[in-house]
């Protein structure tokens, strides 16, 4: 059975997740959905932005490239091919 710690960091877990899920949608940042934003693999979980942390890595270094030379994100050829689609 659970004590009244193990609820209260259970709670407070809940609302940092709420929180900074809130926060995510507010600053344009990404978004999960479905696939890798790096490498578009698309057998990645649901809630889940990379596949693993090289694809984090990868991610994170292209997209301080573009931002320093003032591009816009690109995203995955799956996922372009998959938007010019629909």
């Amino acid at each position: 059975m659970a004590d009244e710690a193990d609820l209260a960091f259970d709670s407070e877990q809940r609302y940092l997740t709420q929180a900074l899920a809130a926060q995510r949608r507010r600053s344009g940042a990404l978004q999960p959905r479905g696939l890798c934003h790096n490498c578009g693999n698309e057998q990645v979980f649901e809630e889940r932005l990379f596949c693993d942390s090289d694809c984090a890595a990868d991610w994170e270094y292209q997209d301080a490239l573009r931002r320093k030379l003032g591009l816009r994100r690109s995203w995955p050829a799956s996922a372009a091919a998959a938007a010019a689609a629909a």
